[in-house]
C-alpha cells in the first residue's frame, strides 16, 4: 500500500510565524502604533488613579474622620445652621464652601443652605471647590486631585505631608490632566514614578498596605518600561493595560460631567489609546484561531 502523503500547509510563511508567536504567550505582540510619550502618560495616568490614589484614601479617611467628630465636640458641625456656623478653619482661614452638600446647589441663596455636617465625607467637601466635591465616600469615586485639595488645605494634616501633596498635584496630577504629550518624556516618566514612591511611604501606612502598593508601583516600573520600549509583551499584560484604561476613561467621564471640561481631551486619548490597543487583540485573536485551525489539518 504506498504511503500517503502529508497535508502540506497553505498558510503564509509570515502567517505561520505570527502564530508560532501565539504559541508563546510571553512574546506575543506589540502596540507599537503607540508613540513612546503617549505610553508614558497612560502608565503614570494608571499610576496615579489605580494605586496614588487608593493610598490616598487609605490615609486621609481616618484623619478627616477624626476632625469630625472633634468639629461636632467643638463647634457642633452637624448641628450648625446659617447663624453662627463655621465660616473659616486653620491658622490659613479656608474659606469652607458648603455649597456641594446637603443639595444646596438647589436652592436659592447661601442663607437657605442646609449647614448640617452629617458626616466625614461632606466635611472633606467644604475644602474643596464644588466641581472637585462630586465624590460619595472615600471611595473610586473620590479622586486623586480631590484627595491632594483636602492635603493641602487642611492644616490638621503634617506639613511635610502637605509639601508632598502640592509637590504631587503640581508637577504630576494636573500636567497629566492638561494632556501635553511632549511633557512626557523619559526623564519625566522616571521622576513621577520616584515622586509617587517617595509620597507613598511619606504617608507611613501600615506594613502590608505600604508593601501592596509599593509592590504594584514596581510592577508597572517594569511592564511599563517594556510597553514604552516597543518590546513585545504578553497577553496578560496587554489585557491588564486595556483593562486600565477603560477604568480611566470611566473615571474621565465622570470628570466631564462635573464641569471639568478640559477633561474632555484625556478621555478622547484614552478611548483612542483603547481603540488601538483592542484592533491590536482582534488581530491576536484571529491569528489563534487560524493557529487552531492549522492544527485541526495537522
Amino acid at each position: 500500500m504506498a504511503t500517503q502523503a502529508p497535508i502540506i500547509s497553505s498558510i503564509p510563511v509570515d502567517l505561520e510565524k505570527q502564530i508560532c508567536e501565539l504559541q508563546h504567550p510571553s512574546h506575543t505582540g506589540t502596540p507599537g502604533d503607540l508613540d513612546d510619550n503617549k505610553k508614558r502618560w497612560l502608565v503614570v495616568g494608571i499610576c496615579l488613579h489605580s494605586i496614588l490614589a487608593p493610598a490616598l484614601r487609605k490615609y486621609v479617611e481616618p484623619i478627616v474622620t477624626n476632625l469630625y467628630n472633634s468639629l461636632k465636640i467643638s463647634d457642633h458641625i452637624d448641628l450648625q445652621t446659617y447663624q453662627g456656623h463655621l465660616q473659616t478653619y486653620g491658622t490659613a482661614n479656608i474659606h469652607l464652601n458648603y455649597y456641594p452638600i446637603n443639595n444646596n446647589k438647589a436652592t436659592r441663596g447661601y442663607q437657605t443652605y442646609d449647614y448640617k455636617v452629617q458626616n466625614a465625607v461632606d466635611l472633606s467637601k467644604l475644602f474643596l471647590k464644588t466641581h472637585m466635591a462630586n465624590y460619595t465616600a472615600f471611595d473610586e469615586s473620590c479622586d486623586s486631585s480631590a484627595l491632594l485639595g483636602m492635603i493641602v488645605n487642611i492644616d490638621i494634616f503634617p506639613v511635610n505631608v502637605q509639601r508632598d501633596a502640592k509637590d504631587a498635584r503640581s508637577v504630576i496630577r494636573n500636567p497629566w490632566a492638561h494632556c501635553n504629550f511632549t511633557e512626557w518624556n523619559a526623564m519625566n516618566y522616571t521622576f513621577s514614578l520616584q515622586k509617587i514612591e517617595d509620597f507613598i511611604y511619606l504617608l507611613n501606612l501600615n506594613g502590608p498596605d505600604e508593601n501592596q502598593f509599593i509592590g504594584e508601583l514596581n510592577k508597572w516600573r517594569t511592564n511599563g518600561t517594556s510597553f514604552f520600549q516597543g518590546t513585545t509583551i504578553g497577553l496578560e499584560l496587554v489585557d491588564t493595560i486595556r483593562q486600565e484604561i477603560q477604568v480611566l476613561v470611566e473615571y474621565a467621564g465622570v470628570i466631564c460631567k462635573s464641569c471639568d471640561t478640559e477633561f474632555s481631551r484625556v478621555r478622547s486619548e484614552l478611548t483612542e489609546m483603547g481603540t488601538k490597543l483592542s484592533q491590536n487583540d482582534t488581530r491576536i485573536s484571529t491569528l489563534e484561531k487560524v493557529s487552531n485551525n492549522s492544527n485541526l489539518i495537522d
